[in-house]
């Protein structure tokens, strides 16, 4: 297991190891990023159509709405590189759009592809179809989606419909398959002056950092690091942070967990989490927090 320096916990969370920084927002605000975004498209790629939506903070891009908001947090990371994550965006909804994702496909031929990602409840797809999910705890829910080369579909309800299974057997395929793909996986580990582990920080930004709370073996892996029962952070899809649940460790990381949850794109919950032999609940705040 990796060592982060002394530091973490007290910069921003949710970034590529050493390189984490705080940035302000972007000056546009977001009436003018929208108009931003509308006429770079338009001159990038003139075969899309684009244009204002009727819903909140959201275009119509070839006839489907979609929300802003993921796109307007990343760049305000990286104010500089609008244009550049603006194409990067577009890209990726026209390759999803493409698949959508693989309608023609079964259910045998994807299934090694389907994993789970950890959803804030309100989460939707980004063409606007009613995606497959089921709830997890306070207004979490546990969705499902077809990794790709460089996308992440989610499995649209109608197409999980064809496939003459129940959400279960999905489950228990999307958790084999997220658990093969963590066996190997290395982790960054924070200690205190006393030389005990009191952070593990999973970040590897394959867009499924936060769904890695769900693996069957999280607890039974770090409780000799961290104790029994240990917190947990979930505050934006490419991040999961497990910490000792006392007040020091958590006293540390709250606010910035709240911050990261305000400021970063894919955003799931600010609310701690606890670990346990069991599974997973919601922390509650205790005297003095």
């Amino acid at each position: 297991m990796n060592h982060a320096p002394e530091n973490v916990g007290k910069k921003p969370l949710a970034c590529a190891p050493g390189t984490c920084t705080l940035l302000t927002m972007s000056k546009l605000s977001r009436d003018q990023f929208v108009e931003r975004v509308i006429l770079h498209v338009r001159e990038k790629f003139p075969l899309v159509k684009i244009a204002r939506s009727s819903e909140p903070f959201s275009l119509k891009i070839n006839g489907h709405s979609v929300a802003m908001e993921n796109l307007y947090r990343l760049v305000a990371l990286k104010p500089d590189e609008l244009d550049h994550h603006t194409d990067r965006w577009i890209v990726e909804l026209l390759r999803a759009a493409e698949g959508l994702p693989d309608q023609s496909a079964s259910f045998e031929e994807l299934k090694d592809r389907i994993l789970p990602m950890v959803l804030n409840e309100a989460t939707r797809d980004a063409k606007g179809f009613p995606m497959i999910k089921q709830p997890l705890i306070d207004k979490l829910a546990v969705g499902y989606a077809v990794d790709n080369d460089r996308t992440i579909s989610y499995i649209p309800l109608h197409i999980f419909k064809t496939w003459n299974i129940d959400i279960d057997q999905l489950h228990e395929i999307a958790l084999k398959n997220l658990t093969e793909r963590s066996d190997a996986l290395q982790a960054q580990a924070s200690q205190d002056e006393n030389g005990r582990v009191n952070l593990i920080l999973f970040q590897t930004l394959d867009g499924y950092d936060a769904s890695r709370v769900l693996l069957p073996t999280l607890h039974n892996k770090l409780r000799e690091h961290l104790g029994s029962p240990f917190a947990a952070a979930i505050p934006n899809r490419d991040i999961l942070l497990c910490f000792r649940d006392d007040e020091e460790t958590v006293g540390r990381l709250k606010k910035q967990i709240a911050e990261d949850y305000k400021t970063m794109p894919h955003q799931i919950t600010d609310k701690l989490l606890l670990v346990t032999q069991d599974g997973i609940a919601v922390r509650q705040p205790r005297a003095g927090e």
